[in-house]
Protein backbone atom coordinates (compact mmCIF):
# COMPACT_ATOMS: atom_id res chain seq x y z
CA UNK A 1 0.00 0.00 0.00
CA UNK A 2 1.71 3.17 -0.87
CA UNK A 3 0.85 6.26 1.27
CA UNK A 4 -1.54 9.04 -0.34
CA UNK A 5 0.11 12.88 -0.73
CA UNK A 6 -1.87 13.69 2.14
CA UNK A 7 0.34 11.21 4.13
CA UNK A 8 3.48 12.65 2.74
CA UNK A 9 2.45 16.22 3.70
CA UNK A 10 2.06 15.00 7.42
CA UNK A 11 5.21 12.69 7.51
CA UNK A 12 7.61 15.78 5.78
CA UNK A 13 5.87 18.13 8.28
CA UNK A 14 6.33 16.17 11.30
CA UNK A 15 9.75 15.34 9.93
CA UNK A 16 10.11 19.00 9.26
CA UNK A 17 9.20 20.10 12.92
CA UNK A 18 11.55 16.90 14.36
CA UNK A 19 14.55 18.66 12.87
CA UNK A 20 13.44 21.63 13.84
CA UNK A 21 13.23 20.49 17.63
CA UNK A 22 16.67 19.14 17.29
CA UNK A 23 18.19 22.31 16.01
CA UNK A 24 17.10 24.23 18.53
CA UNK A 25 18.29 21.74 21.69
CA UNK A 26 21.81 21.62 20.38
CA UNK A 27 21.87 25.08 19.91
CA UNK A 28 20.58 25.69 23.03
CA UNK A 29 23.28 23.21 24.48
CA UNK A 30 25.66 24.91 22.43
CA UNK A 31 24.94 28.47 23.79
CA UNK A 32 24.68 26.56 27.71
CA UNK A 33 28.87 25.66 27.23
CA UNK A 34 29.49 28.90 26.25
CA UNK A 35 28.28 30.60 28.83
CA UNK A 36 29.70 27.82 31.52
CA UNK A 37 32.83 28.37 30.14
CA UNK A 38 32.90 32.40 30.22
CA UNK A 39 31.86 31.94 34.14
CA UNK A 40 33.84 28.97 34.87
CA UNK A 41 37.21 28.00 35.57
CA UNK A 42 39.33 24.28 35.61
CA UNK A 43 40.63 23.88 38.97
CA UNK A 44 44.10 23.42 37.46
CA UNK A 45 43.60 27.37 36.54
CA UNK A 46 43.10 28.43 39.84
CA UNK A 47 45.63 30.13 41.78
CA UNK A 48 47.52 28.25 44.54
CA UNK A 49 45.60 30.70 47.18
CA UNK A 50 42.24 30.22 45.78
CA UNK A 51 42.25 26.58 46.45
CA UNK A 52 43.55 26.53 49.22
CA UNK A 53 41.05 28.72 50.68
CA UNK A 54 38.53 25.96 49.39
CA UNK A 55 40.13 23.25 50.95
CA UNK A 56 39.29 21.56 54.04
CA UNK A 57 41.85 19.84 56.16
CA UNK A 58 40.56 17.19 58.75
CA UNK A 59 42.75 17.52 62.41
CA UNK A 60 42.80 14.86 64.59
CA UNK A 61 44.94 14.99 67.98
CA UNK A 62 47.58 12.91 66.49
CA UNK A 63 48.75 15.40 63.75
CA UNK A 64 49.69 17.26 66.46
CA UNK A 65 50.85 18.17 69.54
CA UNK A 66 49.33 20.65 72.23
CA UNK A 67 51.43 22.99 74.30
CA UNK A 68 49.10 25.22 77.14
CA UNK A 69 50.99 28.53 77.14
CA UNK A 70 49.34 31.34 79.18
CA UNK A 71 45.83 29.67 78.73
CA UNK A 72 46.29 29.39 74.98
CA UNK A 73 46.65 26.12 73.66
CA UNK A 74 49.35 25.85 70.93
CA UNK A 75 49.64 23.58 68.06
CA UNK A 76 52.73 22.53 66.84
CA UNK A 77 52.24 19.84 63.73
CA UNK A 78 56.25 19.18 63.14
CA UNK A 79 56.66 16.19 65.73
CA UNK A 80 60.30 16.43 65.93
CA UNK A 81 59.93 20.41 67.13
CA UNK A 82 57.47 18.85 69.28
CA UNK A 83 59.61 16.35 71.14
CA UNK A 84 62.37 19.06 70.87
CA UNK A 85 60.61 21.30 72.81
CA UNK A 86 59.39 18.78 75.29
CA UNK A 87 62.63 18.39 76.38
CA UNK A 88 63.59 22.19 77.31
CA UNK A 89 62.60 23.97 80.70
CA UNK A 90 59.31 25.13 80.69
CA UNK A 91 60.05 28.81 81.54
CA UNK A 92 62.54 28.87 78.33
CA UNK A 93 59.58 26.48 76.20
CA UNK A 94 57.00 29.08 77.08
CA UNK A 95 59.00 31.95 76.17
CA UNK A 96 59.60 30.78 72.46
CA UNK A 97 56.15 29.60 72.36
CA UNK A 98 55.39 32.69 73.05
CA UNK A 99 57.33 35.01 70.93
CA UNK A 100 56.70 32.65 67.80
CA UNK A 101 53.50 31.57 68.14
CA UNK A 102 51.74 34.10 70.30
CA UNK A 103 54.08 36.68 68.59
CA UNK A 104 54.04 38.53 71.61
CA UNK A 105 57.45 41.12 72.16
CA UNK A 106 59.98 40.87 74.61
CA UNK A 107 58.71 43.24 76.49
CA UNK A 108 55.02 41.18 76.95
CA UNK A 109 56.89 38.15 77.82
CA UNK A 110 59.29 39.70 80.33
CA UNK A 111 55.93 41.01 81.99
CA UNK A 112 54.55 37.60 81.82
CA UNK A 113 57.64 36.07 83.14
CA UNK A 114 58.60 38.91 85.65
CA UNK A 115 61.90 38.88 84.47
CA UNK A 116 63.86 41.86 82.71
CA UNK A 117 63.12 43.02 78.88
CA UNK A 118 66.69 41.50 78.13
CA UNK A 119 66.41 38.54 80.51
CA UNK A 120 63.48 37.49 78.16
CA UNK A 121 65.92 38.04 74.95
CA UNK A 122 68.78 35.94 76.83
CA UNK A 123 65.95 33.25 77.98
CA UNK A 124 65.13 32.56 74.49
CA UNK A 125 68.84 33.18 72.50
CA UNK A 126 69.92 30.10 74.61
CA UNK A 127 66.45 28.12 74.27
CA UNK A 128 66.82 28.26 70.71
CA UNK A 129 70.66 27.18 70.66
CA UNK A 130 69.02 24.30 72.78
CA UNK A 131 66.91 23.26 70.02
CA UNK A 132 69.24 23.70 67.55
CA UNK A 133 71.61 21.04 68.75
CA UNK A 134 68.84 18.77 70.09
CA UNK A 135 67.69 18.48 66.70
CA UNK A 136 71.22 18.43 64.78
CA UNK A 137 71.60 15.24 67.70
CA UNK A 138 67.79 13.35 66.60
CA UNK A 139 69.26 13.91 62.72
Amino acid sequence: MKPSDFQKTVQCRFESYLKKAIRHVVKDYQQGLKRRKEKEIPFCELPEIVVEKLAVWDEYETDYTIFNVCGNDIRVYDDELAEALKKLPERKRNNVLMYYFLELSDTKIADILNITRSGAFRSRYHALEALKKLLKEEK
